[in-house]
C-alpha cells in the first residue's frame, strides 16, 4: 500500500494535467461523467479535485495512516492498472495528436 498510493497519486496527477489539456485543445472528451461534470462548470475546479484527490492519498501516506482493509487493498490495485491503462490512452492521443500537426 504505501507504494500503491503514491503511484495513483502520480497517476492520477499526470492523468489531471493530460486530460484539461486534451480537453482545452479538443483532442479528447472526457468520459467521467462526474469529471465532465466538474470540468464543464468549472476547469479549474477540475483540476482542484484532481490535486485534492492526489494530496489526499499521499497524506496516508506521509501520516503513516494507511487503511488495512482487504477492500482498500483490492480497490488500489485496481486503480493501478485502471490509470495504467488510461495513461496508455493518453499516450495514444498525443501521439496521434502530434502526428496530424
Amino acid at each position: 500500500m504505501k507504494l500503491l498510493f503514491p503511484y495513483i497519486a502520480l497517476l492520477n496527477l499526470v492523468d489531471g494535467i493530460l486530460t484539461f489539456i486534451g480537453l482545452q485543445l479538443h483532442f479528447i472528451d472526457e468520459s467521467n461523467p462526474l469529471m465532465q461534470f466538474l470540468y464543464s462548470s468549472d476547469p479549474y475546479l477540475f483540476l482542484a479535485v484532481k490535486l485534492a484527490l492526489s494530496f489526499l492519498l499521499v497524506s496516508f501516506v506521509v501520516l503513516k495512516k494507511m487503511p488495512t482493509s482487504s477492500l482498500v487493498k483490492r480497490l488500489s490495485i485496481f486503480a493501478c492498472f485502471g490509470y495504467t491503462l488510461v495513461m496508455c490512452i493518453h499516450c495514444y492521443w498525443i501521439v496521434d495528436s502530434v502526428t496530424i500537426l
